[in-house]
């Protein structure tokens, strides 16, 4: 249970705290705002972030560990589209490697990200040993090189139809060209999995977590768009992500701690090119729903 007290001397009984708890921590009584009920907090931080006089002294938020918002080195929107739409995938990486202190730095950028119930799950695996990386890739590569063959195999189909369901089958027959195409090219040399990126990262949640996917999107991108600030290119792979969803050797190959799964993967790398255009994307459609009588 979260340690709350109000500093009444500082307390300005502005409500702010009242109103942004959905769970009813604070209360006014008897004119002074309170913490009734701590044991209802789930640590969202809202009260600490909010409070114009830094009454509210929370165990779980030290005044010393939450600096003071400087809006004035906040980007303008102008800046953030340029840096939105600045971000490209990256797939062709120079021969440098990224030290791990950048690495860090970018995976503390990424916790700085909107979770459920401010759960904070994800955490994150790196890889940056050329010949593992590359083992890696060997793996996904056989993985869904072997998918390919069994759903083109008429027999085996409606076998897996029965075991996977017809919709997995079917998208996995869409989906055997490609693999196959992955097969051939790495059969001559390449990498197409990882591209011989320097580092492959791997944000995971655990394996329970209902909004696990989303928590690490969230935490991916921000990650991305450091890496922009920082000179490098990252891209997500989900080629990789199909190959762990069907192979349970891969995944224990990745050494993941007990009772966590693998959402998103992305390779980080000094880029060998850098763009120099933002090119178009296609403007979303806005529908307003309408009321119904």
């Amino acid at each position: 249970m979260a340690d709350i007290v109000v500093n009444q001397d500082a307390c300005t009984q502005c409500g702010a705290c009242i109103a942004l708890c959905t769970d009813h921590v604070f209360e006014l009584n008897n004119g002074q705002v309170r913490a009734a009920k701590p044991e209802e907090c789930w640590l969202c931080g809202h009260c600490v972030a909010v409070c114009p006089a830094d009454a509210i002294q929370h165990s779980a938020y030290p005044l010393d560990q939450c600096p003071v918002v400087d809006r004035a080195t906040l980007p303008g929107i102008p800046a953030l589209l340029a840096a939105f739409r600045e971000r490209r995938s990256a797939r062709v990486f120079r021969n440098k490697p990224v030290p791990r202190e950048l690495v860090r730095d970018l995976v503390d950028v990424a916790r700085r990200v909107p979770s459920a119930e401010n759960a904070q799950p994800v955490d994150w695996l790196a890889f940056d040993d050329p010949a593992f990386v590359a083992a890696l890739s060997d793996r996904a590569v056989a993985v869904l090189a072997q998918t390919a063959r069994l759903v083109r195999n008429p027999l085996l189909r409606q076998v897996l139809s029965f075991a996977l369901g017809p919709e997995k089958v079917r998208k996995g027959l869409e989906s055997a060209p490609a693999f196959e195409r992955l097969a051939a090219r790495h059969a001559q040399g390449e990498d197409p999995i990882f591209r011989q990126a320097p580092v492959v990262l791997v944000a995971h949640v655990p394996a329970d977590d209902y909004f696990g996917r989303d928590h690490a999107m969230y935490a991916a991108y921000n990650l991305m768009l450091a890496a922009e600030r920082l000179g490098l290119g990252t891209c997500q792979i989900g080629y990789f992500t199909v190959a762990l969803d069907r192979s349970r050797s891969l995944r224990d190959r990745l050494g993941l701690p007990q009772g966590r799964k693998p959402e998103i993967i992305l390779t980080l790398g000094y880029p060998r090119y850098r763009f120099r255009r933002a090119v178009v994307r296609r403007p979303p459609e806005l529908t307003w729903g309408e009321s119904t009588p």
